[in-house]
């Protein structure tokens, strides 16, 4: 069956982003910044080139001119589409790190320090968030709270209890003790759901993820980033020389350092992550009261409703009332033509625009009796790895080309400290990357040819269907 899988993989090119992506809820946030050009023509030459304005290119902006004799370098900013609205711009705005639920899998791959080192990491970036906040006094309807994983299988109870208390050994995890698990009656009482006879809750987070992003773009703007949106890039060449020249729509350019913070349009410009950053379709919606005048049933989580192996969904109650929530999987991963390699934003995914019709009534019993309506659904494309961990760092055998990318569609708790710790490594403040070292580019990693994701995710293969 992999073998299957993998012969259909390998016959597939990414492509670029589409030209006329739904708008979702949080893009009504947009202003004349979203199409802005610092310039109205692209440089020759220029010192720094980072591609896409993501949460991964505007975090790495910001670290990188955070650093004076970085600030004095010349950087440019290529943008296919408007800014910040690719993943970034239509993902759940949840900060919610994994504590436990891929323990087993990541202990047995990368030993008991390894795992700890991701958990750990994950776990960091509610502070880190936070702290971007407040020091840049960003309104970004940022929220700290706790996630509550809610497990509606038995499959995904078994495995959830056996992940918790194997992790709570690791002697190497620090943040074991911010997880509680909860069953039977309180498991009701505590997630809101009939049918949960077990859960968990942790410190997780939420916010306007194309809020925060852009206003982080706009200080590093005003400190020198020449920013160029609607610019897609096209190629990238090495020359003799050692430096890159990157072609776009709009004419070429040619620099010493070009930084891929494209996520799942990774390998539509960089053949080598064909095949290993591959874009996945998802879905999302924005869910309000039907009467103005009456406020939602708030629930005090966010949440991660977890049905069987990848079949979840994810949920946020904003300050307004309103409600974000994610998902939908089951009209998704089971069909690979769907959702696998799949880069149009423009259209939704059958079926997921009434699935979230009456969703929380019918998950929360505090929300039976309310009246609610979707007002917004939309398509995102995620970034999946095919070892389910992003790939941060330099090339191996290319110098001054890097690459931050292929968050697996859980990028909110790993993109922000991966940046940094990127940008550290670019401006010469470190000789190494701060991060997990599973996470780091190796010679291993590249050339590994196994790519499992239609597996994993429980897809029919073309000829079952």
């Amino acid at each position: 069956m992999i073998g299957s899988f993998q012969s259909i993989q390998s016959t597939m090119k990414t492509e670029l982003p589409v030209n006329n992506p739904i708008k979702s809820f949080w893009l009504t946030a947009e202003d004349e910044f979203a199409t802005y050009r610092t310039k109205g023509e692209l440089p020759q030459e220029t010192d720094i080139i980072i591609i896409g304005s993501g949460y991964a290119g505007s975090t790495l902006a910001y670290y990188l001119y955070e650093n004076d004799k970085t600030a004095k370098k010349s950087i440019l900013m290529l943008e296919a589409r408007n800014v910040c609205s690719g993943a970034t711009a239509r993902n759940g705005g949840h900060l919610k790190p994994d504590l436990y639920s891929q323990y087993k899998y990541f202990k047995s791959k990368y030993g008991e320090k390894g795992a700890a080192e991701i958990i750990n990491f994950e776990h960091s970036h509610l502070k880190a968030v936070k702290e971007v906040v407040e020091k840049e006094k960003i309104d970004c309807d940022f929220v700290l709270t706790r996630a509550c994983d809610v497990h509606l299988s038995s499959q995904s109870g078994k495995s959830s209890i056996e992940n918790y208390y194997e992790m709570i050994k690791n002697p190497y995890v620090t943040c074991k003790d911010d997880v509680q698990i909860t069953f039977g009656e309180a498991a009701k009482v505590i997630s809101k759901v009939e049918d949960s006879s077990v859960c968990l809750t942790y410190t997780a987070g939420q916010l306007w993820p194309y809020k925060l992003m852009t206003a982080l773009l706009k200080k590093v703007v005003s400190k020198g980033l020449n920013l160029q949106t609607n610019t897609p890039v096209l190629k990238v060449d090495r020359l003799e020389n050692g430096k890159y020249l990157v072609e776009t729509s709009r004419g070429k350019v040619i620099t010493e350092k070009v930084i891929y913070a494209t996520n799942g349009y990774t390998a539509a410009i960089e053949p080598k992550f064909e095949n290993k950053i591959v874009p996945i379709k998802g879905a999302c919606s924005h869910i309000i009261s039907s009467d103005p005048k009456i406020r939602t049933p708030h629930l005090t989580n966010t949440y991660g409703i977890r049905y069987k192996g990848a079949d979840t969904d994810y949920l946020i109650n904003r300050p307004d009332g309103s409600v974000i929530v994610g998902g939908a999987k089951k009209h998704i991963f089971p069909f690979k033509e769907v959702f696998y390699n799949n880069v149009d934003d423009s259209t939704l995914i059958e079926g997921t625009k009434e699935y979230f019709d009456d969703y929380m009534k019918k998950m929360f019993y505090t929300w039976k009796d309310f009246k609610a309506t979707t007002d917004y659904v939309w398509s995102g494309i995620l970034g999946y790895s095919d070892d389910t961990v992003p790939y941060v760092g330099e090339m191996l055998e290319e110098k001054n080309k890097f690459v931050i990318a292929g968050f697996h569609g859980h990028g909110m708790p790993r993109v922000l400290l991966s940046a940094k710790a990127l940008a550290k490594l670019i401006n010469g403040n470190s000789d190494s990357l701060d991060i997990p070292s599973a996470f780091k580019i190796t010679k291993d990693r590249m050339e590994n040819t196994k790519n499992n994701l239609l597996e994993m995710l429980g897809t029919i293969p073309k000829s079952k269907l």
